[in-house]
């Protein structure tokens, strides 16, 4: 018989067949409690077991009765495995993945070492099904806020696209948290925990009846301070919970229930994260390759020849210098007998440098002589310029202004290059598709337990949320609605100095200063990076409301109407309309600038702008003493300290290029240059000059509040959206359940509006701007919204066939269901744009689950085998295409850069941008002749770049991409060519995910539960890039590949190394050729089988009575960190043999936990609990990635990650 839907909820609630419970809870759990259909709560799960969700159609039914892959964490469950969040949690269920210190991967990818997105919300870095991230849900409710365990009753998940939840959503999924409710009962808990190098947790929850069986309130707080192995990283998260149920008497009557409840919740977490990647290794080459090397920045890249002079100041001879080791060739001479004033065409190859040494590269990423920021032991800080380029009224013979003078060349400082730009400048086979290397040994830097960057890394997360709703019944609870509603705000950010390839120990080979003087700290190990990226702020603001009801019929209610009546069985029919509204501000900033000031000291375009070279902020935290004459194996590097303190005026040291010489010296007056021995002019005269000197300096920093965070603010997106939405659902329920059914469809109308901010002529963003009608551009309210209406449907069938079978079924020894499910969904993120500037479709999702469940009469053993696919379309990419050499970069894409310099070439210009620098400073704009080129050959070379080059730009489409990303006027010269920018730009992929999911639970007696899942997953990605992104990137390649378009040289006629093609290949292209490869194969990090047990036994009697022991087993199989390079048709680009990857360990570990409880007293009852995770895993290393090889069983892994460490924690927990 097909009992009502009121029944079913009693029973749910009161039924239990897990352990007897302790006597004190005997008595209240005897109390029947009746549900609303809209609720569930953890009463009503047995062990890890749970008998009812919501997770089907929002309405109460039992999980048996649903078709699509959904699982319960049970509160008993998160009790025994001492899981409180989804870092702990997600690493035991079924086909999910998290990234974090103790997870169980990395989500940086098969060629991406970066991590900096993961660090503020490590819980939200997850994987279902190896798709995409589910979306976290509270109460049903999309949200940002991370879950904590201290106010959550149970978790359910659902895996794969549901259009009855959410038409809009993650095709991956949801996790969705139910938070504790008022009961009708006073009671309370207080969990003390401390674990692992100083963690500690305090959590408190009590609930009060105020009117019995009509009015109670619940509160709840909770200090969880995570320490970590890493020193000093940390992740202090304080929340308070509150929570009310009303049940007004005299509204429920007659068969009537009315139900109020409210919810407030509001915390802040504070963290300064570990890393998962071991740093970047700059320093073990100066002991092994260098031999310990010092350089001079002076001289390092001087180049020059140095000139002997005939009387008549025309050259007698002429060599150069042993050094210029920062410098592949040597520059360009004037041939002996003739004079200096000849033309820059005529002169004569200088040829390559011997000296080169391919590991020197830039300090940090710091270029066009930017401030470098070091700090004395005091902590005090102080600033020097690292080059002498730009300077401020340097003079031309004639008086004009100029920004160098010949005495300098290109000095500036030098550091160890990664292995990466090490071997694109050492030119070794493969050199496009190396990557940095990553410290596996931790006898040089203990990355085990030191996190690099000290206190100079920190996140946080503020929020709040207010839910509240309103539910009614009829008739015994056959007919009902609820209204509810939700709103939440959540703010994120984080400060972090290391990012990208900067993320690593390096050590200072600069023997002197750019003054001349000795470098005291030549030899010593440092970080160092520009703070500039990964230093956001995002707000997102949600709210939401939703109307429900439902309708509850049985036509043999009684059971003895006959086989026709039981036929029609019972249905449910459940509406839904809701309205939801969300906006998100993203801020990026960086985290530190030079003040307007600067301009008096430095000229040009490096300091017009806040994120232009000249005005970014280096700073460089040294590790050690000097090693210099120490043995490699000697060498112990500490991490960073205390955050560094830079002071809003600082001491900045950089060469006066104001005119100083006395009156009767004249810019055009002869003089011989001191460094090359070249006749030249007393403009060129460094003496002539007020020289090097130290003024005070502003600095702007983000952290003195919102002006100054604003000043530094380089890029804002606004995202808003709003949705519409209707659903309905019918569950029937066919020959007293045999027979369950379930149709839904649903109607969304999504409205979203994009903004990006406009630069203020600094470059920062200008919040308060408006467009020519007056419109506030940082602003949605006056734009035109996109609009997306979609239908989604989803139905299911199962199938009890015991039940169906009659008395027949009575004498199968088991139960057996089956199962069947589609559903779809779409993703509404906000509105994207593809490279044209056109809107991309909403990503949608489909679902298709075959299942089996066979469980025992007495259901203590249960097993569902389910088989699933899962198709995403359109979905925001998870490749790793690092786009920005293409995309949103300001004037740092391979469009602005060529354009740059492809003027510079083509009209002769000295000064980038200066057309009234033509033909002056002929080393900026004439080609060096490479190796078996002449001169008249490099000058051709240089003019068939430039015409390729416009002839690539004049493509409608590239001309399209570049309207669409705002450039500025390709047909003019500029002084610097940029992108606006396209908000919301994106890359796309199809998903697809197909495989089997198991699920065993068991309670071989009422002490024993078991719970195991294990699954096999094929998650695939095609369309890597979506349709536009990859015809631009056709055409961008067949340019830069196939004709001289990608011979243009960035920063310099003389740079043979660095030309457009360089870029393009290194930076992106043989990533997307891999990514390109690798569809219709395995996703990154996938593992193909991963397995999870955890049991516990309560002993109930004897001598160990009150105990309780438990263990957990995790495997996960062998991983793709590679492939081997196959053959190639075009130089620098390479497939490959992507049918033999080069695969990773298999991984697992082991948990363990003991417990004890008793009563304290009549009223207290305590329970002590010893957990261990990861039992004797101590200190090991994971490869991640590995360098290129042809050999897939001789290989050099590239990056590693820190594999998950032992851990223990001891919970005390008082209930009265």
């Amino acid at each position: 018989m097909a009992l009502p839907l009121g029944a079913i909820l009693i029973a749910g609630a009161s039924a239990q067949t897990a352990a007897p419970a302790p006597e004190s809870q005997q008595a209240t759990e005897e109390e029947v409690i009746v549900l609303s259909p809209f609720e569930v709560t953890a009463s009503e799960s047995s062990g890890y077991a749970a008998t009812t969700t919501l997770a089907g159609s929002r309405i109460n039914t039992q999980l048996k009765d649903v078709g699509s892959a959904i699982s319960v964490v049970t509160s008993e469950f998160l009790k025994d495995t001492g899981a409180t969040d989804s870092k702990t949690l997600l690493q035991y269920t079924t086909n999910t993945e998290v990234a974090s210190i103790q997870g169980n991967f990395t989500s940086a990818g098969s060629s991406n070492q970066q991590e900096e997105g993961s660090f503020t919300s490590p819980n939200s870095n997850t994987r279902v099904r190896g798709l995409s991230a589910a979306d976290n849900t509270r109460n049903f409710f999309i949200t940002d806020i991370p879950w904590d365990a201290y106010n959550v009753d149970r978790v359910d998940m659902q895996r794969g696209a549901n259009s009855i939840l959410f038409g809009m959503g993650s095709p991956a999924g949801i996790i969705n948290t139910s938070t504790k409710t008022a009961q009708y009962r006073t009671f309370g808990e207080l969990e003390l925990r401390y674990g692992s190098y100083g963690a500690n947790r305090v959590s408190f929850d009590y609930n009060h009846s105020l009117l019995a069986d009509e009015l109670a309130f619940r509160v709840a707080a909770v200090r969880n301070d995570e320490k970590y192995k890493q020193k000093p990283a940390f992740s202090l998260d304080r929340r308070v919970f509150a929570t009310v149920r009303y049940e007004p008497k005299f509204l429920s009557r007659n068969g009537s229930k009315t139900t109020i409840k409210a919810n407030y919740e509001s915390g802040t977490i504070k963290s300064n994260n570990p890393r998962v990647i071991t740093p970047i290794d700059m320093i073990t080459p100066w002991f092994t390759a260098m031999n310990q090397a010092g350089f001079d920045p002076n001289t390092v890249r001087d180049n020059r020849p140095r000139y002997v002079n005939n009387s008549d100041d025309t050259v007698a001879s002429f060599s150069y210098p042993l050094g210029a080791e920062n410098q592949r060739t040597y520059a360009a001479h004037v041939p002996v007998g003739s004079p200096y004033t000849i033309a820059q065409k005529d002169y004569a190859s200088g040829g390559s440098n011997p000296n080169y040494n391919p590991w020197l590269t830039n300090v940090a990423s710091s270029y066009e002589s930017g401030p470098l920021t070091y700090f004395n032991a005091d902590g005090s800080a102080y600033m020097v310029a690292s080059g002498v380029g730009n300077l401020i009224a340097a003079r031309n013979a004639d008086g004009t202004t100029k920004r160098t003078l010949d005495y300098f060349s290109d000095a500036s400082r030098v550091a160890i290059a990664p292995l990466g730009t090490y071997a694109s400048n050492a030119g070794v086979a493969y050199k496009e598709i190396y990557k940095s290397s990553t410290f596996s040994d931790a006898s040089l830097f203990d990355f085990y337990n030191n996190l690099l960057d000290g206190d100079n890394k920190r996140e946080w997360q503020n929020f709040h949320n207010f839910s509240a709703s309103l539910g009614q019944t009829f008739f015994n609870q056959k007919m009902g609605f609820e209204l509810a509603y939700d709103q939440s705000v959540h703010r994120r950010g984080q400060y972090t100095l290391l990012t990208d390839q900067r993320a690593g120990i390096a050590v200072d080979i600069n023997t002197m200063n750019m003054d001349g003087t000795p470098n005291v700290n030549f030899g010593r190990a440092y970080i160092a990076d520009a703070g500039i990226y990964s230093n956001n702020d995002i707000e997102t603001s949600r709210e939401a409301s939703r109307a429900s009801f439902f309708f509850d019929h049985n036509f043999n209610e009684d059971g003895k109407a006959g086989w026709f009546y039981k036929l029609l069985g019972r249905h449910t029919l459940s509406g839904l309309y809701s309205q939801d509204m969300m906006m998100t501000d993203t801020r990026n900033f960086m985290h530190w600038g030079a003040g307007e000031d600067i301009r008096d000291y430095v000229a040009g375009a490096p300091t017009e702008k806040i994120k232009n070279n000249g005005r970014i902020v280096h700073p460089v935290i040294y590790l050690s003493d000097s090693l210099v004459g120490k043995p490699l194996s000697d060498v112990q590097v500490s991490r960073a300290g205390d955050a560094v303190v830079i002071p809003s005026t600082i001491a900045y040291r950089f060469f006066d290029g104001t005119w100083n010489a006395p009156s009767s010296v004249a810019y055009a007056d002869r003089w011989i240059n001191a460094a090359t021995g070249a006749v030249s002019t007393q403009s060129q005269n460094p003496a002539n000059y007020v020289g090097w000197t130290t003024k005070d300096l502003s600095i702007v920093n983000a952290e003195d509040g919102f002006d100054s965070q604003d000043a530094l603010t380089y890029s804002a997106t606004l995202l808003k959206k709003k949705s519409n939405s209707r659903a309905a659902v019918l569950q029937s329920y066919f020959w007293d359940g045999a027979i369950v059914g379930m149709y839904g469809i649903r109607r969304d109308i999504v409205k979203s509006w994009g903004a990006g901010g406009a630069e203020a002529s600094d470059g920062h963003i200008d919040f308060a701007a408006r467009d020519a009608d007056g419109n506030l551009i940082y602003d949605t309210g006056w734009r035109q919204a996109s609009i997306t209406k979609k239908n989604s449907p989803s139905w299911s069938v199962v199938a009890h066939l015991t039940k169906l079978l009659g008395r027949w079924g009575d004498r199968i020894p088991v139960n057996v269901s089956l199962y069947y499910n589609e559903s779809e969904n779409f993703q509404v993120v906000g509105t994207r744009f593809d490279m044209y500037g056109n809107e991309i479709p909403a990503a949608s999702g489909t679902t298709n689950d075959r299942g089996i469940l066979i469980s025992t009469k007495d259901d203590r053993f249960s097993l569902r085998i389910n088989k699933y696919e899962s198709t995403v379309i359109d979905a925001s990419s998870t490749a790793g295409l690092n786009a920005w050499l293409v995309g949103n970069n300001g004037d740092a894409t391979i469009f602005a850069w060529g354009e740059t310099w492809a003027d510079v070439y083509d009209y002769r210009l000295g000064t980038t941008g200066d057309m009234s620098s033509q033909d002056t400073n002929p080393g900026n704009w004439s080609y060096t002749a490479e190796p078996g080129m002449t001169a008249a050959q490099a000058d051709e070379l240089r003019l068939s770049a430039v015409a390729d080059w416009r002839t690539f730009t004049s493509n409608p489409k590239i001309k399209q991409v570049l309207s669409a990303f705002k450039y500025n006027d390709f047909t003019g010269v500029s002084a610097t060519n940029a992108t606006q920018g396209l908000p919301n730009f994106s890359q796309t992929e199809d998903q697809i995910s197909k495989g089997y999911e198991f699920e065993f639970t068991a309670n071989p007696t009422p002490n024993w539960r078991i719970s195991i899942n294990a699954s096999k997953t094929q998650a695939m990605r095609n369309n890597v890039g979506g349709t536009a992104f990859n015809e631009v990137i056709e055409i961008m390649n067949n340019a830069f590949n196939r004709t001289d378009a990608g011979q243009i040289r960035l920063w310099g006629g003389g740079n043979l190394n660095n030309k457009v093609v360089n870029q393009w290949n290194n930076n992106f292209y043989n990533n997307y050729v891999l990514m390109k490869l690798q569809e219709g194969t395995y996703t990154p990090e996938l593992r193909k089988w991963r397995f999870n047990l955890v049991t516990n036994y309560n002993f109930t009697e004897g001598r160990l009575k009150g105990f309780n022991i438990g263990a957990g087993y995790r495997w996960q199989d062998k991983i793709a960190i590679g492939y081997p390079v196959a053959t190639t048709s075009t130089a620098g680009v390479f497939t490959y043999d992507i049918a033999n990857p080069i695969m990773g360990p298999r991984e697992d570990a082991i948990d363990f936990w003991i417990g004890y409880e008793k009563k304290l007293t009549e009223k207290i009852d305590w329970r002590i609990q010893f957990n261990m995770r990861n039992v004797g895993d101590g200190r090991k290393v994971i490869p991640l990635t590995v360098q290129p090889t042809t050999d897939g069983r001789n290989y050099t892994v590239a990056a590693w990650r820190i594999a998950p460490g032992q851990t223990w924690e001891l919970t005390s927990t008082f209930k009265f």
